[in-house]
């Protein structure tokens, strides 16, 4: 493992060289700014190489890379922030003044101070692993995304533009327009519910957090993306409430620290540091390491937390992700049908809120299972939503979801056994060989989701296919189930990516209309990358293979989607 101080220093060398970049652009040309860079950061990589050595100057120049690309610098755009509010200003577009208070600025501080000590700590007495690195990738993410939300809590500007009927937001990092025609809902809170908005509290996309005091706050869900925003009380907001939005309530938030809101904050905790980090592991890690505990000991606890934590993801992820039952009462026959055709009529089906759309299960074993769908999934075709259930439904069965936590683990426990036996029985000749260690673990890196894929690929094309049988169109109701999500998905990313402006270039874009598909077959490199890493196979296939063979599950098809896989993979 890499030196952790040298790693640290890495990162800010690649956080100050680009700041660097980015002042130097404004006076001297992009080449000679690039040059410059590119100079130093070659002199650091060869200043660590030569204290480092080979083998671990690899990780830290691909630290180097990952700070240098997402510190958060300003928008490298030709058009300077106050160009674009004079811009809007000349329109006639209307400033809307926002709430700004900066206790609203301390909760991230405090959310994110947790995991930032776990991290220091981990730093400082924890033992060399790989957990070093990732606690490494998780801390320079938290302290980029303070940074912004400090320069967003500063910068922020909010305009309407009545000739256009677009909501702008313009800041330093980015500038994005939300036209109203695509708004389908708006709500008022009394207060930003933290707990929702925090980044590592969400297991999906994060939403567009423009909050910048714990006053009322405006909720807008646009298509594909929901928006947050605190105006000032005196501003009128009567231009949101047109007669196409069908839902305008105000819900009373409660504060994070509310008892009413204990067991929420906790769970949130817990999923964030089990389950999208490493934190509550390199915490125990650490106080072992503090204790002198040997490695047998924490492993063998390691383990038996994960086990836990496995046990408990119902539970956890129920909490986490604020879900509630679904309760509609023409959703609930279907929901009741396709569970009882599958032998499942005692799982419990909830709905998550997200602007994407999606649908998982969870749960460690089939009694202590459950099934989510997202907010924006409800609002597909019923006979979709039949489709993406009978697909869970059969996950839930297989308990796919505890078999594939056990064979990625098992995957990972055979490449380190192999590797320390290996190391244990030629250790003096690889000490002379350290090019040939460097290439045979970035192999081993490079293989773990090939291996992985084959397993969580055959899944999903087993959960296609049987969930097929649980329908009453088979075949061709799974595919049109499918087909409808993708056309759905693909609609939602255009309109999400085209809340982005590049004011200088925007006429143009709208001009290059360019169209998303999922379904279409896609290039032959492409097509290699989902097929040999992706955790699904690509769409268009999956939906092919529905609608060319009879509704069913046969070795047949195995033997279809094993050729397929390496088919397809190859050039056209």
């Amino acid at each position: 493992m890499p030196d952790v101080t040298i790693s640290i220093w890495t990162a800010v060398v690649g956080f100050f060289l680009s700041f660097l970049a980015y002042f130097f652009k404004k006076w001297c040309p992009s080449l000679y700014v690039y040059i410059l860079t590119a100079i130093l950061g070659i002199g650091w990589i060869v200043y660590v190489f030569l204290d480092q050595g080979f083998i671990k100057t690899v990780p830290i120049f691909f630290i180097f890379v990952f700070s240098f690309f997402s510190s958060p610098v300003p928008e490298r755009s030709k058009v300077q922030l106050q160009e674009i509010i004079d811009q809007l200003k000349e329109q006639g577009a209307r400033e809307i003044v926002l709430s700004k208070n900066k206790e609203r600025l301390l909760v991230d501080f405090l959310f994110s101070g947790l995991f930032i000590v776990i991290a220091v700590l981990y730093f400082l007495f924890g033992p060399d692993s790989p957990i070093t690195l990732i606690l490494l990738y998780s801390f320079v993410s938290l302290v980029v995304g303070l940074t912004k939300r400090v320069e967003l809590f500063r910068a922020l500007r909010l305009f309407y533009a009545e000739h256009e009927e677009v909501l702008y937001a313009v800041s330093l990092f980015e500038t994005k327009k939300y036209p109203l025609e695509e708004l389908s809902e708006v709500s008022v809170q009394t207060r930003p519910d933290v707990l929702q908005l925090f980044q590592l509290f969400s297991l999906f996309s994060p939403n567009m957090d423009y909050t910048t005091s714990m006053g009322k706050t405006w909720k807008l869900s646009f298509s594909g993306e929901k928006v947050y925003f605190t105006p000032d009380p005196s501003e009128s907001m009567a231009f949101l409430l047109k007669e196409e939005i069908h839902k305008m309530e105000e819900v009373e938030v409660k504060p994070f620290y509310h008892q009413n809101n204990w067991k929420r904050l906790l769970g949130k905790w817990y999923f964030a540091a089990t389950v999208k980090g490493v934190g509550a592991y390199a915490a125990l890690i650490t106080l072992f390491t503090l204790m002198g505990i040997g490695p047998i000991v924490t492993t063998i606890v390691m383990v038996l937390f994960w086990i836990f934590n496995l046990w408990i993801s119902d539970r956890v992820l129920k909490i986490a992700l604020d879900m509630k039952k679904i309760d509609d009462p023409d959703l609930l026959p279907i929901i009741e049908k396709v569970f009882s055709r599958a032998g499942l009529s005692h799982v419990d089906i909830y709905v998550t809120e997200s602007a994407e759309y999606n649908g998982f299960a969870i749960g460690a074993n089939i009694g202590r299972s459950l099934v989510a769908l997202t907010s924006e999934t409800l609002k597909l075709p019923h006979e979709a939503i039949e489709g993406i259930l009978a697909h869970e439904a059969i996950h839930v069965k297989k308990r796919d979801v505890l078999m594939g936590q056990l064979l990625r683990f098992l995957l990972i426990g055979l490449v380190l056994a192999g590797v320390f036996l290996f190391y244990k029985d030629f250790q003096n000749w690889l000490e002379h060989a350290q090019i040939f260690v460097f290439l045979s673990l970035w192999l081993l890196i490079f293989l773990l989701p090939a291996f992985q894929s084959l397993f969580t690929q055959w899944m999903e094309v087993r959960a296609d296919h049987l969930g097929a049988t649980l329908l009453d169109g088979g075949n061709a109701q799974m595919a049109n189930s499918l087909t409808i999500l993708c056309e759905y998905q693909d609609r939602a990313l255009e309109k999400s990516a085209g809340y982005y402006v590049t004011f200088e270039k925007e006429q143009e874009a709208n001009k290059k209309d360019k169209k998303i598909s999922s379904l279409e077959r896609d290039s032959w490199f492409f097509r290699f990358l989902e097929f040999q890493f992706m955790s699904h196979p690509p769409m268009y296939w999956r939906v092919h293979s529905l609608q060319t063979t009879e509704t069913g599950w046969s070795i047949g098809k195995i033997k279809l989607w094993w050729c397929s896989r390496f088919r397809e993979s190859l050039p056209n």
